[in-house]
């Protein structure tokens, strides 16, 4: 499955048994083995984490956020 994140995109990530959003820093790899590199704030994620970090997922894990409306 093709996945087309944009850089700078809200993104949902599974973080334990939650889930918490971040910011898509990077794509990369061939498309059959794509991964995302998701910046995570302590604002963004609800205070999951304590400071900036980033994580590299598979693509497949990686869904973009649905704002509320």
């Amino acid at each position: 499955m093709a996945h087309d994140f944009e850089l700078g995109a809200t993104v949902v990530i599974p973080w334990g048994i939650d889930e918490v959003r971040g910011t898509v820093a990077e794509v990369y790899g061939p498309e059959n083995d794509r991964r995302v590199v998701v910046a995570l704030t302590p604002e963004l994620s609800s205070y999951v984490v304590d400071e900036q970090t980033t994580v590299s997922l598979p693509a497949d894990a990686v869904r973009l956020a649905v704002v509320a409306a």
